[in-house]
């Protein structure tokens, strides 16, 4: 774990080794331009409860999550360790903005609308480096 790491990780870990009460930890992939437009998109209209740190500044394995883990979904890691990845992640975070948005995560998170947004998601993940240019 690089300095930069423990400075990270010192911020959201208590000396017990778990997130510190009521933080709550979105880990999403730097090196990806929408993923950053969302996660400053979304950090402006949510609590500061929610901290956003890029996965490659994290030990992945403290969190349990592989490489393969954090190149395919954004990471919703909660206080008690229970974790959403991708659409339902997304459903939760829009949960904790103001109405309309938590209108669209309660929606979202309903079946059979999870099928469609988890649908959607994995086809935006997959062609998320075509964005790059349109994000900027």
């Amino acid at each position: 774990m690089t300095d930069s790491n423990l400075d990270i990780d010192s911020d959201i870990i208590d000396q017990n080794n778990s997130l510190v009460l009521n933080q709550q930890l979105v880990i999403y992939d730097e090196n990806c331009e929408l993923c950053k437009q969302l996660v400053d998109w979304t950090s402006k209209k949510i609590s500061a409860d929610f901290q956003f740190v890029d996965s490659n500044s994290i030990e992945h394995d403290f969190y349990g999550l592989g490489q393969t883990d954090l190149d395919k979904y954004v990471w919703l890691i909660k206080s008690n360790s229970e974790k959403s990845k991708g659409a339902y992640a997304i459903a939760e975070l829009l949960k904790q903005m103001e109405l309309k948005w938590k209108i669209l995560g309660s929606i979202i998170s309903t079946f059979p609308f999870t099928f469609v947004a988890s649908g959607i998601y994995w086809l935006v993940a997959k062609n998320r480096r075509r964005f790059e240019g349109v994000c900027s």
